[in-house]
């Protein structure tokens, strides 16, 4: 008998230290999911997937140029998985004769910040065609993206381009902050918003 009581004493030891060590285990893994991301940490991330998010919206805008020409603003979003989704007014190869670009352009913007709202996406590219202003004469044609990350982070990247013997190629690029439209707090009493 008294062997029995120790074998099951052990057992029951055995069970408890595994029992708690789970609990350990859990408790640890809870500590670190609650750590909190540093500022730079947070800055670089957006500023990773945001470049991301550019390169792939940029890729695009050079396939439409060169399949169909002009195209109306797009807008797209990055998801929490990497999937970037598009948003079309306008799809590419419709025509744009007629079309408003500002109603285009805040109908994509609209799009965009209601899956910003709602929590399903990271950040936002929206997508226009631009005519800078001449310079020596020579207006320039660039493609304008206007990104947003969650966190605040907003920039407009303008990138010129012009027709090769290989179809659109971008020239160069420069970029500015500028204030956040899609991922914005709601102002209490303006439905608009």
């Amino acid at each position: 008998m008294p062997l029995k009581q120790s074998l099951s004493a052990l057992v029951l030891t055995g069970v408890l230290s595994v029992l708690a060590g789970g609990a350990m285990s859990a408790q640890a893994q809870d500590a670190e999911s609650q750590v909190v991301p540093s500022p730079e940490d947070v800055r670089q991330e957006a500023q990773a997937n945001t470049k991301y998010l550019a390169a792939e919206a940029l890729k695009k805008a050079k396939m439409v140029l060169d399949k169909h020409g002009e195209f109306a603003p797009f807008g797209a979003g990055l998801f929490q998985e990497g999937q970037i989704n598009y948003v079309w007014a306008v799809k590419p190869g419709e025509s744009t004769e007629g079309i408003n670009p500002a109603l285009v352009l805040n109908a994509v913007r609209t799009a965009l910040k209601t899956q910003a709202r709602s929590g399903r996406i990271l950040a936002s590219a929206v997508v226009y065609q631009f005519r800078g202003t001449p310079i020596d004469g020579e207006v320039r044609t660039q493609v304008n993206v206007e990104l947003e990350y969650l966190n605040g982070y907003a920039e407009v990247i303008a990138t010129e381009y012009e027709q090769g013997a290989d179809g659109i190629e971008y020239t160069r690029s420069s970029s500015q902050e500028f204030e956040p439209r899609i991922f914005t707090i709601p102002q209490t009493g303006d439905p608009s918003k």
